[in-house]
C-alpha cells in the first residue's frame, strides 16, 4: 500500500465517522431551533421539559463521543475546525436550555449560540463536500422574515443564519 492509498483511506474513513457526527448535530441543532420556537410562542419554560430536549441531549452526546474518536487528516483540517465549535456551542444551548427548565436565573440565551453553532456547520458544510445544511432562507419561515425585520409578529427566532 503507497502512502497515498493510506491517506485516501484515512481521509474516506473520516469522512465516513464524521458524516454521523455531522448528521448528529444537524438534528440537535433542528430540535433545538423547534423547541426555542416553542418557547418564544407559549411563553412559558415548561414547554422545554418535552422529550424532544431529552432526544437531543442523547444524540449531542453520542456526537460527543463518535467526535472524539474522529482523526482528521490534514485535508479535512478546516472542517473539523468548524465541526469542533458547532458541537461546542450546541453543547453551551443546550445546557442554557437545560438552565431555563430549571428556573437558574443567570441561565444564558440559547439562541446566540445555537445562531453560531449553526453557521459553523454552514462553513463546516462550504469546507469539505457531502455535508448538507438546509438554506433557512428558503425555508417557508422565510416567508415571516420581511415582517419582522419591518416589525411585524413572528421574531427572528425563525432565521438561523441572522
Amino acid at each position: 500500500m503507497t502512502a497515498g492509498d493510506r491517506h485516501g483511506e484515512a481521509t474516506r474513513l473520516y469522512v465516513t465517522e464524521a458524516q454521523r457526527v455531522f448528521d448528529a448535530l444537524h438534528e440537535v441543532a433542528t430540535r433545538l431551533a423547534g423547541l426555542l420556537m416553542s418557547l418564544e410562542m407559549l411563553k412559558s419554560r415548561h414547554v422545554l421539559d418535552v422529550e424532544s430536549r431529552l432526544a437531543a441531549r442523547a444524540r449531542l452526546e453520542s456526537a460527543q463521543a463518535a467526535y472524539r474518536r474522529l482523526r482528521p487528516p490534514a485535508v479535512a483540517a478546516h472542517f473539523h475546525h468548524h465541526l469542533t465549535d458547532a458541537l461546542g456551542k450546541l453543547t453551551a444551548s443546550l445546557d442554557h436550555i437545560d438552565g431555563r427548565l430549571a428556573g437558574l436565573v443567570a441561565a444564558g440565551d440559547p439562541l446566540p449560540s445555537l445562531r453560531s453553532a449553526w453557521r459553523d456547520m454552514e462553513a463546516a458544510s462550504r469546507a469539505m463536500p457531502g455535508f448538507e445544511t438546509v438554506d433557512f432562507q428558503q425555508s417557508c419561515c422565510a416567508l415571516h422574515i420581511k415582517p419582522a425585520k419591518s416589525g411585524g409578529r413572528h421574531g427572528r427566532i425563525f432565521n438561523l443564519d441572522s
